[in-house]
C-alpha cells in the first residue's frame, strides 16, 4: 500500500511541475511582440520510411502577422497579415489565399493564435493529453477541444527547455497521419522587424 502511494504522489508531484513548466512557457508568450527563428522540418509520411528534413524560417509580429518560410531560397512561403493567409508554391508559381483564422491555416499560425497568448486562453482550447519528461525536455501532447481544428490537425506535441523557457519544438499531426516536426534554433524575441518582411511579391505568381 506505501508503495502504490508512493507511486500515486510521485505522479501527482510529476503533473504539477509539468504544468508549471507549460505556464510558465504560456505566461512568456503575453510578453514576446516580436520572434524570428530558424528551423528545420521534418516530414513523416506513412509511406516513407526516413523523414524528408528541410530549413526554413519563422518571422511573427503581434497582432496576427506571419512569415513561415520553407527552403532556402523559399520552395513555399506563407504570410499572414491577421485576416488572411497566402500561401505561395514557387516551384509550380502558384499562391491561393484562405482565411487566417481557419482550420487549414493553423498548422502556420497556430503559435501566434489565441490559444497560445496565456494559460486562460491555452486550456479553453487544448487539453493536454500527456505529459512527459525526455532528458532535461518537457513534452506535451495536445488535443485541440474544436472539431473543426481536430479535423486538421488531431494532435500536437511540444517539446518545452524549462531551464532557458523555450520551445525547442513543435509536432503535428494531420488528418492523414503525416506528421510535421518543427525544430527550432536561434530565436530572436522582439527585435524591429521591417514591414516587407510580411508582404508577398507575386510577381509572376498566378493566384487561384
Amino acid at each position: 500500500m506505501r508503495v502504490i502511494l508512493l507511486v500515486s504522489l510521485f505522479a501527482t508531484l510529476t503533473a504539477f511541475g509539468d504544468e508549471a513548466v507549460l505556464d510558465a512557457w504560456l505566461k512568456r508568450q503575453s510578453t514576446i511582440e516580436t520572434l524570428e527563428a530558424q528551423f528545420t522540418q521534418e516530414r513523416k509520411l506513412p509511406a516513407l520510411k526516413q523523414p524528408v528534413s528541410t530549413p526554413g524560417k519563422l518571422s511573427f509580429a503581434k497582432p496576427g502577422k506571419v512569415r513561415w518560410q520553407l527552403g532556402e531560397p523559399p520552395a513555399t512561403l506563407a504570410l499572414s497579415d491577421g485576416t488572411t493567409l497566402t500561401l505561395i508554391d514557387y516551384p509550380s508559381k502558384t499562391a491561393r489565399s484562405i482565411p487566417a483564422d481557419s482550420a487549414q491555416a493553423a498548422r502556420f499560425s497556430m503559435l501566434t493564435g489565441k490559444g497560445f497568448q496565456s494559460p486562460e486562453d491555452f486550456h479553453g482550447i487544448f487539453e493536454v493529453a500527456e505529459s512527459r519528461t525526455d532528458g532535461a525536455i518537457r513534452q506535451f501532447t495536445l488535443r485541440p477541444k474544436e472539431r473543426r481544428m481536430r479535423t486538421q490537425v488531431p494532435w500536437i506535441f511540444l517539446s518545452i527547455d524549462p531551464e532557458k523557457n523555450l520551445l525547442v519544438a513543435m509536432e503535428l499531426e494531420l488528418q492523414d497521419k503525416s506528421r510535421i516536426r518543427t525544430i527550432f534554433k536561434s530565436p530572436v524575441i522582439n527585435s524591429k522587424l521591417p514591414p516587407a518582411t510580411f508582404q508577398a511579391d507575386l510577381q509572376g505568381i498566378t493566384v487561384k
